[in-house]
């Protein structure tokens, strides 16, 4: 019995040892020290980690990273949420959910980046050197161009006749 005992044991403990696999992440407060004209190593320095993935490179010099971000929050005691003094207190945690930023650099100079909620709340548009850019997926490949802001030289309109 002392035999199968301890194979039971060593059976239940080994097998509580689990692990899960996660993405490289970064905090928001991280995200936050980055400056536009950085390189992308000093991005790697702020953040703490290499990319998580590049989107696109382009031969007029676009490089679309991305980098995986959690939210910082409080685990406090429920009977406190609401109290004054309530927001200090706790151990920090990090949110469960993933976000992404996107982070544009170009001739190796970071230009522009958006997040998840930022790409959600807005148009797929940015603007770099006062030129306004779509993003746009073919293929499973993101790309950079310059938006025509050219007016068409006649309306539009599908009901009307066509003028001689």
């Amino acid at each position: 019995m002392t035999i199968l005992s301890a194979f039971l044991f060593c059976a239940l403990t080994l097998s509580s040892c689990k692990s899960v696999q996660v993405a490289k992440f970064t905090s928001v407060e991280n995200l936050y020290q980055i400056k536009l004209g950085s390189t992308i190593e000093e991005v790697i320095s702020l953040v703490g980690s290499k990319p998580y993935n590049i989107l696109s490179t382009q031969i007029d010099g676009y490089t679309i990273y991305t980098y995986k971000y959690k939210f910082v929050e409080r685990k406090v005691n429920p009977k406190i949420i609401n109290s004054r003094g309530g927001e200090t207190t706790g151990t920090e945690v990090y949110n469960g959910k993933e976000q992404t930023a996107f982070m544009f650099f170009k001739g190796g100079k970071l230009e522009s980046f958006v997040t998840t909620d930022g790409r959600k709340d807005s148009p797929a548009l940015i603007t770099l050197n006062n030129t306004l850019y779509t993003i746009t997926k073919d293929k499973d490949k993101y790309i950079v161009v310059p938006t025509s802001v050219e007016e068409p030289k006649e309306p539009m309109n599908p009901f009307s006749k066509k003028r001689k």
